[in-house]
């Protein structure tokens, strides 16, 4: 099955916390860097987060709850001038979850200079319904199979390529070093897909998301000249997309996970293929002062009618 948009973005939507990264231009990455040639000396550290995963389940009418079955790990890298990164590690635990689901995946946004990387890695996914995803993890334990995407953008054009493995076990989301050591191994086994990029096209979901959450908090503190973009294009493995914004509302006090949080703007977002027409919402609800301005502090998403996914900031989550 194919690493689509739609089931990386899943996982990517649910617990994206940005900063505005530096004005990029990419001009030079002209191949993919594969998931077997190593990753670059990781950017250092500016700040990072930490989420608790809620799972809500509606097998007939009613909707069924449960708390703590899983986290996200949000970091923000950076070194000051040129470079800036964007990582999200998100999944369930399944020493928590329920049946011991085992679902998670890993995103990682570089820009470089004038290069723009990206990786991003998932176990793979079949379920569409829940007699699906209960058949799915009653075969669980043959046969472990995970997927990589990496992928680069210059002003010219953008590329994607697909590496896929078989794991001799299942590994979780507190084993991402050694799946990117087996995944490297492996090398690139797909065609690389390319598109041309169009001027303002941002290279990737979370500089797209970034912008637009910083635009945002701006126009919470009505900062004099700033404008406010509603919809950006990106482009993601090989086609073209859109996020938009939809609707904002300030609110000066929310009480999320049993916090309480002051001056916060939740936010409705829309993202649409263009090439196929699907359009995915999910909502997040970020801080607009202090520590946590453009950091959310609470997300859902609701990628099927029967399931929704919940995150809360929870600085004591453990990865």
């Amino acid at each position: 099955m194919p690493l689509t948009h739609r089931h990386l973005r899943t996982l990517i939507l649910l617990g994206l916390a940005m900063t505005p990264p530096a004005c990029v231009s990419p001009a030079a990455a002209d191949d993919i860097t594969s998931v077997a040639a190593g990753r670059p000396e990781p950017l250092p550290v500016v700040t990072e987060h930490r989420y608790r995963m809620m799972a809500r389940v509606r097998p007939l009418l009613f909707w069924i709850s449960r708390d703590d079955v899983g986290g996200a790990r949000i970091t923000w890298r950076g070194n000051g001038s040129d470079a800036t990164g964007l990582e999200l590690l998100i999944g369930s635990d399944p020493a928590k979850a329920p049946r011991r689901i085992n679902k998670w995946g890993y995103v990682s946004e570089e820009v470089r200079g004038n290069d723009a990387h990206l990786l991003g890695v998932m176990k793979q996914s079949n379920d569409t319904s829940i007699e699906d995803a209960q058949a799915e993890i009653a075969a669980d334990g043959h046969d472990y199979v995970f997927k990589a995407i990496s992928g680069a953008a210059s002003t010219r054009e953008a590329q994607a390529q697909v590496t896929t493995v078989r794991a001799p076990r299942d590994f979780t989301y507190h084993d991402l070093e050694p799946l990117l050591q087996l995944l490297g191994s492996a090398g690139n086994t797909g065609t690389a897909k390319s598109i041309a990029m169009v001027p303002g096209t941002r290279p990737g979901f979370l500089l797209a998301l970034a912008e637009l959450i910083a635009g945002s908090v701006d126009a919470s503190h009505a900062v004099r000249g700033a404008s406010m973009p509603r919809t950006i294009p990106y482009v993601y493995n090989g086609s073209r997309h859109e996020l938009t914004l939809r609707k904002t509302d300030f609110r000066r006090s929310v009480q999320i996970g049993g916090r309480q949080f002051a001056d916060v703007v939740h936010a409705q977002f829309e993202t649409r293929s263009l090439a196929a027409g699907e359009t995915t919402r999910f909502e997040l609800a970020y801080g607009t002062a202090g520590p946590l301005a453009g950091v959310p502090v609470h997300a859902i998403y609701q990628p099927r009618w029967w399931f929704e996914v919940q995150l809360s900031l929870d600085e004591t989550m453990r990865f």
